[in-house]
């Protein structure tokens, strides 16, 4: 194979990677943009601006990588390793501050690594850019000052026009007396529909993550309080891949309590917050307490539904 056509489909192949990773993170966006306020480096008011900032620093890469058809920018295979390194430091962050655990988000919902699985991808990459640097320097349209200024505008605009930003933050592990907002449950189509109307009348709700252990610990605990307290309705309102149910069922040991889906788009995250599991006590969609399952207590959570 001609070298210079070697270096075209590696810097093709790179740049369709960058764009792939990009897009995909798009929806949902929300646990790309929560992951930036658990390592502390952004607020509720920074952190959209910061994830789209991101993205936009991948689609500007992934396209000029294209651009790249011949391999000839070094300047470019430079701000691509860059790029990848700061990425990477920013995935260290995130085991310091989280540890190696869940989904890092790099490839958003649907393709899930742990932040060292992803430093791993980084490195990779990285290892992939490594052949640029040895291709002839050439011109081409990724050298173009009109097509560099296009590429930068179309890309730092693409993440807030298809996703704009919302300025509505989900509730905090404490907070209270706000209203859920479950009729998403209730559309036409929609599988796993309530058999009983959760907006009305009092009852525990969990949002857990089919992925999160403790939301395992937490389901079980409410599984044996159900089953000793059969008067008190509990329902279970889970997130996750489908794939993972039978496993969470069975580790929960949940028999008796039942349960819908709920994506972040149809607000998951803007009911339960980002602390989980959320076990809200709701009395006509009114959260009027919500306890993290070492702090559920049976006698109290029965003295709220009879009074």
């Amino acid at each position: 194979m001609n070298k210079n056509i070697l270096f075209g489909v590696i810097s093709i192949l790179l740049g369709a990677t960058f764009l792939f990773s990009a897009y995909i993170k798009i929806f949902p966006i929300e646990l790309f943009e929560f992951s930036f306020i658990e390592i502390k480096v952004a607020n509720w008011n920074t952190a959209p601006f910061i994830a789209r900032l991101f993205l936009a620093f991948e689609f500007f890469v992934g396209l000029m990588l294209i651009l790249n058809y011949n391999g000839g920018n070094r300047k470019l295979a430079k701000f691509t390793v860059g790029l990848l390194l700061f990425f990477t430091i920013y995935l260290i962050a995130i085991i310091i501050f989280q540890g190696n655990s869940g989904n890092c988000g790099c490839f958003g919902n649907y393709i899930k690594l742990t932040p060292l699985e992803s430093i791993f991808k980084n490195l990779f990459l990285i290892s992939f850019t490594l052949p640029l640097f040895l291709a002839p320097k050439q011109s081409n349209v990724s050298n173009n000052k009109v097509f560099i200024l296009s590429a930068c505008l179309a890309s730092l605009i693409t993440p807030f026009v298809i996703n704009p930003i919302s300025y509505n933050p989900p509730p905090s592990e404490h907070q209270i007396n706000y209203k859920l907002k479950l009729d998403s449950l209730y559309l036409s189509g929609k599988k796993n529909i309530p058999k009983e109307d959760l907006r009305k009348g009092k009852r525990v709700i969990a949002f857990l993550s089919l992925t999160c252990p403790h939301c395992r610990i937490g389901a079980q605990k409410l599984n044996i309080i159900h089953e000793q307290r059969p008067e008190i309705p509990f329902y279970f309102i889970l997130n996750g891949d489908k794939s993972d149910l039978t496993e969470f069922l069975d580790e929960s040991k949940t028999k008796t309590i039942d349960y819908s889906f709920m994506s972040v788009q149809d607000g998951f995250i803007d009911n339960a917050g980002l602390s989980l599991p959320a076990i809200l006590w709701v009395n006509n969609l009114n959260v009027e307490q919500r306890t993290t399952y070492l702090e559920l207590n049976e006698e109290k959570l029965l003295n709220w539904f009879n009074n």
